[in-house]
Parts: C-alpha cells; sequence; structure tokens
C-alpha cells in the first residue's frame, strides 16, 4: 500500500525535475566565435585558433574538423579543449572550447577557413579568418609559442626562460570611438559611445581620465553606462576580446561645418599573463604583473549641415522628433482669478536649449513669464525627454475669448524637413464684473492707464537719509575687496583639482583618512547586521587602504614581509609594525573561522584599527 501510495508522487517529482531542466536548456543561449590568438606572427611562430562555446559545458557538442588552411600547416588534427566557468551577479556561465594550433609554411598572407560546428542538434558556422606572415626579425619581442605537447616535458627552468613579462600592444588594449553617424544636421542628435576592448586575461585597475574630454562647436549631454559593467565578448579581425561601454554622450552640433569631439585619454595599470595568450589558460595564469598604460580614442569628426532656409515662422530651432500637448487647468473663472495654460513637448533631441513656443494670448489677459521644467532620460541609447512650460493668465475683464491654437514647429532630420504642431482653440468664460471698462483702460499711446501713479503731494512721511563720504562706510570696502577674495578662492580651489589630477600621489594621500573611516562605518554596519566574515574584510581594507594611500602602493599585490619592510623603509616603528601584523592575522581568522569569536572579541578589531591608524599617520609624517 505504501508504495501505491509514494510512486505517483516520485513521478510527478521526476517530470517536474524533467520540465525544470527541459526548460533551463531552452532558456540557456549558446554563442559561438572562433578567433585566432594573434593575427600578425613570425615565419617561426605558430598561432593558436579557437573556437569557443559560450553557455555550454561541452555536453552535447560534437568535435569538429580542424578547418583548412592556406600557407599554414596543422600541428595536430585532434583539438586541444578547455572550459570554465565564472560566476557574474549570482548567475553561473560555461565556456568550452577546441584549440589548433598551426604553423607559417612561406611569408604573406595565410588564411584559416571556416568550419562548421554542431550544438545541441544545431550547426553554427565560423568566419575565415586571415594571418599575416612576416619575417622573424621584424616581430617585436614577446612569448614564443611552443608545441603545446612538447611543453609537457619542460623542465622547470625552461618555463620560466618562457615566461618573459608579456607587454600590451594596441592589438591587446585599444579604445574605439562609435558615432552614430558622421554627417548630421546642425543641432541633430549625434550619440558618440567609447568602448574599451582587451584581450582576455587582461585586468585593469586605477583608471582614471587624463584630461579634460571636450567637444568644442557642440552642445553635450552624458547618458548614463552602467556602474559595474559584465563585459561582453566580440571578435574582431579573428581576434577575441571582452569589451565594456566607458562612456556615452550625445553631442548637438551648435554650428555648420566640420566639427571635432577631443579623443577619451584614460591612464590605468594593465595585468597581462605571463607566456602564451590562450584565453583559456590565461585565466588561470598566477604570474602577473601590472604594467602601466596609457589609452587614447581616436578623435571623432562630425561634418555638421545647415538647417534649409524654408523654415516656418513658428519655427525656434528645434531639430530631432517631438510631440506637443496644450492643456489648460480651468476654462471657467472670474476677473481677477488666474488659469494655468501647460505646454509640453516630449521626443528626442536638445530639449535643454530648446524655447518656448510663441503664444498669441487676447489682451485681456495678462500672461506671465512661463515656469519651465526639463526632465531627460539618459538611461537609453538616445537622448529623450519632456520639457513643460506653464504659463499663468488672469483675465481683466469678463467675457467669452479664446485661446488660438499654440503652434510648434521643429525639423526632422529622419525625413529632412520641417513638421508643424497645432493645438485646438481653447474657449474660456469670464465672468465677474472689471474694475473700469475695457475700453477705457487704455491711453492713446496705447499704455495701461493703471501702469501711472497719482501725483505725489505729500512729503511729510518721507525723511531723508542721513548722508556721509562713502569712505566712511563699511559696505563701500566690502564691495571693494568681495571680488578680490572671490577670485582668491577660486584660483586655490582651481590649484587644489590641478594637483588632485596631476599628482596621484598626493591626491591618494588626501583620499586616505576618508577613505579609512568609510570602510570602518561600513564594518561597523555589517557588524551590527551579523555578517561576521564582511566585517573582518572591511577592518582590513581599512587598514591596508589607508596604508596604500599614505605611501602610495598597491597594497593588495603586496606580502605580509614585503608590506613590514616597507613600512620600516618609511620610520615606521617595531612596535606600530608588530600592532599592524597583529590586527591583519586576527582580520584572517575571523575571515576563515567567524564563529570563534565572541562579540567582545569582534569589536577589538574595530578598536585596534581606529587607534591604529592615527599612530601610523603620525609616524608616516615624521
Amino acid at each position: 500500500m505504501r508504495l501505491m501510495h509514494t510512486s505517483p508522487l516520485w513521478a510527478i517529482l521526476i517530470i517536474g525535475m524533467a520540465l525544470l531542466t527541459a526548460s533551463s536548456s531552452l532558456a540557456r543561449q549558446v554563442d559561438v566565435h572562433a578567433s585566432v590568438d594573434a593575427t600578425t606572427i613570425g615565419t617561426e611562430e605558430s598561432v593558436s585558433f579557437t573556437i569557443t562555446i559560450d553557455g555550454s559545458d561541452g555536453s552535447n557538442v560534437q568535435i569538429p574538423e580542424p578547418p583548412e588552411a592556406e600557407g599554414l600547416t596543422i600541428l595536430q588534427t585532434i583539438p586541444r579543449t578547455q572550459q570554465s566557468v565564472s560566476i557574474v551577479n549570482g548567475e553561473m556561465s560555461r565556456s568550452f572550447g577546441f584549440t589548433w594550433v598551426y604553423r607559417p609554411t612561406a611569408q604573406g598572407t595565410a588564411r584559416i577557413g571556416a568550419t562548421t560546428l554542431t550544438v545541441e542538434n544545431r550547426e553554427y558556422h565560423t568566419q575565415p579568418i586571415q594571418i599575416q606572415v612576416i619575417p622573424q626579425d621584424q616581430r617585436p619581442a614577446r612569448p614564443r609559442q611552443r608545441d603545446p605537447f612538447a611543453q609537457a616535458f619542460r623542465n622547470q627552468f625552461d618555463q620560466q626562460a618562457d615566461t618573459a613579462p608579456a607587454e600590451p600592444d594596441e592589438t591587446d588594449l585599444f579604445i574605439r570611438a562609435v558615432p552614430t553617424r558622421s554627417s548630421a544636421w546642425q543641432n541633430e542628435q549625434v550619440v558618440v559611445e567609447y568602448r574599451l576592448f582587451f584581450r582576455e586575461g587582461i585586468q585593469l585597475r586605477q583608471s582614471r581620465l587624463t584630461d579634460s574630454w571636450d567637444a568644442e562647436g557642440f552642445w553635450r549631454e552624458e547618458l548614463e553606462v552602467e556602474t559595474r559593467p559584465i563585459p561582453r565578448i566580440m571578435v574582431e579581425n579573428g581576434l577575441r576580446y571582452n569589451t565594456i561601454v566607458l562612456k556615452r554622450a550625445a553631442v548637438f552640433p551648435t554650428r555648420a561645418g566640420e566639427l571635432s569631439v577631443d579623443p577619451l585619454k584614460i591612464e590605468s595599470e594593465a595585468m597581462m599573463p605571463f607566456g602564451s595568450r590562450d584565453p583559456f589558460r590565461s585565466l588561470f595564469s598566477m604570474q602577473t604583473r601590472f604594467t602601466p598604460v596609457q589609452l587614447e580614442s581616436p578623435e571623432v569628426t562630425v561634418e555638421s549641415r545647415p538647417l534649409p532656409p524654408d523654415a516656418p515662422a513658428s519655427f525656434n530651432g528645434a531639430v530631432g522628433a517631438y510631440a506637443m500637448t496644450v492643456n489648460a487647468d480651468r476654462t471657467s473663472l472670474e476677473v481677477g482669478e488666474s488659469m494655468q495654460l501647460t505646454v509640453t513637448v516630449t521626443g528626442r533631441g536638445n530639449l535643454a536649449t530648446m524655447e518656448a513656443p510663441v503664444l498669441d494670448i487676447p489682451a485681456a489677459f495678462d500672461v506671465y513669464d512661463p515656469d519651465v521644467s526639463t526632465l531627460l532620460d539618459r538611461s537609453g541609447d538616445l537622448l529623450t525627454g519632456s520639457k513643460t512650460f506653464r504659463y499663468i493668465l488672469i483675465p481683466r475683464t469678463n467675457g467669452v475669448f479664446e485661446i488660438p491654437p499654440v503652434t510648434f514647429s521643429w525639423f526632422d532630420p529622419g525625413v529632412g524637413r520641417y513638421r508643424t504642431s497645432s493645438s485646438a482653440p481653447i474657449p474660456v468664460t469670464v465672468t465677474g464684473t472689471a474694475t473700469s471698462p475695457l475700453s477705457v483702460t487704455a491711453t492713446t499711446n496705447g499704455l495701461p492707464v493703471d501702469d501711472f501713479a497719482p501725483l505725489f503731494t505729500d512729503a511729510s512721511r518721507w525723511k531723508q537719509a542721513e548722508q556721509g563720504p562713502l569712505h566712511r562706510r563699511w559696505w563701500t570696502w566690502t564691495l571693494m575687496f568681495l571680488p578680490l577674495a572671490v577670485m582668491g578662492g577660486a584660483l586655490v580651489w582651481r590649484r587644489h583639482q590641478d594637483r588632485l589630477v596631476h599628482d596621484p600621489r598626493w591626491a591618494r594621500g588626501r583620499r586616505a583618512h576618508p577613505l579609512s573611516r568609510k570602510h570602518l562605518k561600513q564594518a561597523m554596519e555589517l557588524l551590527q547586521s551579523g555578517d561576521t566574515k564582511g566585517y573582518f574584510e572591511e577592518v582590513e581594507r581599512a587598514v591596508l587602504g589607508f596604508v596604500g594611500n599614505r605611501l602610495d602602493v598597491a597594497e593588495k599585490g603586496l606580502t605580509r614581509h614585503q608590506l613590514d619592510s616597507l613600512l620600516r623603509e618609511r620610520g615606521a616603528s617595531e612596535s606600530i609594525r608588530t600592532r599592524l601584523q597583529g590586527l591583519l592575522d586576527l582580520c584572517d581568522r575571523g575571515r576563515f573561522a567567524p564563529a570563534s569569536f565572541s562579540p567582545e572579541n569582534k569589536e577589538e578589531a574595530f578598536d585596534d584599527a581606529s587607534s591604529l591608524i592615527p599612530d601610523l599617520d603620525e609616524q608616516l609624517n615624521a
């Protein structure tokens, strides 16, 4: 009886797991890329050709035939397989690949042909890749590629000799500037995207702008980019890259002619693996070092064309794609009451500089300058948003009036002509009694009567202020020296900003204390939330980050012995170095064995760090 009751339950569970597995398999996206480790090689070098399958563990992949090659000879017909697993934002992704090694047979242009790969019963076709073979003496020094089968028999000294540090070149790391168009109408939106390309295995740190990015002759608006982007994999000219978006900006040419957008320049430190540039093996290479690099995107040139001359009278310079709405909050009111007329323009274009539409309001209304609000959406590929103009109208006499249609014109670059949008007329009924008939509220010169004040006849209420020499009044001297004080303050602020940009060592020293306090504050919050491991990590980050900023060193790459030697050279006493080593040991135990600490012992690490940081600062300043 028990088996009869439980077997349906087991059947349901098995069916549910099968459906879940099938749905996850369908939802998984498979991408196939073909790439080489270099597109220019010497006559004595080899080239690795890799087919990478992203989103597959290789279980449903048929081993492909090696692609045919021209000017190259294959070293082995059985490919070397690689597999990697990565976790990003809690999601696991897999990559599987096949690699063949080819050697050139002669100088000139070689070619690796296309091939077909079957993944989960679906065929994928790769593109052919061209290889340039040049004399070996024309190749820059770089780690020499060897037969992958012979590498297993090399001794330790051969491996060290073959793992010379690789310097990044223009094919390993570069910035590409991609405008949406190279020719645009005046005031038309052009989006420039700056994308960083870097080979797999390369890591960057301490990246910063080295120059002020500018776009003379353009109105520019920054668009949002991800603060923590996940690199996308792209194959460019047969090479496999990770790519992220550094910057995206919408620029609007303000005049006709050829205009240029400045290059984007950054300084960074790049970590390249030693030895092979194989995208799978480089992920696991531990022999690395950071190398300073300077990157610069190409200059972007945009040809700006003047707008056609046949613009309508209501055109005020708007270029893009727009829609207009006009609303009145009320159409029945009394004399002296107010009504609000709202004009909203939405669409794509330079909304920030858009002027208000021209209104033709009856003379019976007083009209005040509009209240303008702009809402821009910077999250998409183009700058969009809305601009709202709110007018306050106050009638001065009763009657039935009509607010004429509001007309708004713009140039649509998509069709190359002007467009016009007009609202419907708005009838307004005003009741109540006017203070004076409308026909006598104007003079013969057309000026309102009530704009003139009556003659002043009674001077008893006025008292002449006591006068004195200007040089004896305090506000005279204040007004004289205030501009000098403002200019002096601006000069000091400017020098401070310039030093922050051009003196990284001084800038890191300035940030040492604020960053350490920030990490200690975060550590206390983690402790109160019960995250003991995160608490000790933040305490360690606060102390090591302070030392790294004060000494202008990369603290994460230092061993305990190197850190102690560096502090000793900078004049830190043995007692304070011992305190630092003890605190770091305490943080290590807290990260790997958090359950062994009592609440009192946990707070000791915070107290030790709070007192150690000012003591370190005092000795390093000595």
